[in-house]
């Protein structure tokens, strides 16, 4: 009588391995986008609460949008093109009562922060966290928060009654792109206000020059891709409503679109060159601009960088 075989043959276990290494193949994809669209939620989330709060701020200050960036008390220089730490007090290296630290304080990032009680919140999950070259990150005061969300900085301590379009212009953003900077957060655009005994306040451009004494406004290239949340951004608009957006539905060397795009040509890997501007200020991100008009021309400037 034959003994009955127990167990599997090499060829039978191979068959078993291909079939589950196939059935892997075909739902890591599936789980990804999961992952990926729960992390959308969360940051998007996020932004209702951040929207949330800047209206609340709103109520507060005589419908006047919070500051995109601080000034040093003493030179009386706005520091439009500085990183400010978040919180305002967790860098060592800043004396507490110093300008440098007064001008903290007063950033949109912790201005909104008696609203918000939560600076998770300023974090999308989509993001990693990325540092600047600064040493406080080895001895901090306090655990820096993670910033992903940028502040439209043309608003800057503006009148409510400026926006034409509160549903549309944009007030914060996914505007440094795939990344968290560690204990940072910026406006982009911002404002470009090099002299202190000039006015810093938006301004609408006239035939495409600059109204001086008012300043123009620059909008930074982003640190990563743009394409965060499936070939998109989380947006908050004046209003504080918040929603996906895609950007860059052509892509290089085709224009986008300007009514809806802020940068005019994205690579294949969703990273901007350049924005679309008036001559004077980024098209998208204007106070006064109402997302319906078509009739204006618009053209491509080259964008430069920020300092810690």
């Amino acid at each position: 009588m034959q003994a009955q075989r127990v167990g599997f043959t090499l060829i039978e276990l191979l068959v078993v391995i291909a079939i589950i290494a196939v059935l892997a193949a075909l739902l890591f994809p599936v789980f990804s986008n999961a992952r990926e669209k729960a992390r959308q939620t969360a940051c998007l989330s996020n932004a209702k609460q951040l929207g949330l709060a800047a209206t609340m701020y709103l109520n507060d200050f005589d419908e006047t949008y919070p500051l995109g960036f601080g000034r040093d008390v003493n030179t009386g220089r706005w520091l439009w093109n500085r990183y400010h730490a978040v919180p305002h007090d967790w860098r060592s290296s800043v004396a507490v009562g110093s300008p440098l630290h007064q001008a903290y304080q007063v950033h949109w990032a912790n201005a909104l922060q008696p609203y918000l009680k939560n600076e998770q919140i300023y974090s999308c999950p989509s993001a990693p966290a990325q540092r600047l070259q600064v040493a406080d990150y080895t001895s901090p005061r306090r655990t820096p928060a993670r910033v992903s969300y940028t502040y439209n900085g043309l608003l800057h301590g503006l009148s409510a009654a400026v926006v034409v379009s509160a549903s549309t212009v944009p007030m914060f953003w996914e505007g440094r792109g795939r990344a968290s900077v560690e204990g940072f957060a910026l406006s982009n655009p911002a404002l470009r206000c090099d002299d202190p005994d000039l006015p810093c306040r938006y301004f609408s451009c006239l035939n495409g020059v600059p109204a001086n004494p008012y300043p123009v406004g620059v909008l930074f290239n982003p640190a990563d891709t743009l394409w965060i949340h499936t070939q998109g951004a989380v947006f908050v608009a004046a209003d504080g409503s918040a929603k996906w957006r895609r950007l860059g539905a052509q892509l290089a060397p085709a224009n986008t679109d300007w009514r809806v795009d802020p940068y005019t040509q994205y690579n294949s890997q969703g990273l901007p060159a350049q924005y679309w501007y008036d001559g004077c200020n980024p098209w998208l991100f204007r106070p006064d601009y109402d997302s319906h008009q078509t009739t204006r021309e618009c053209r491509g400037r080259d964008c430069e960088h920020c300092s810690d």
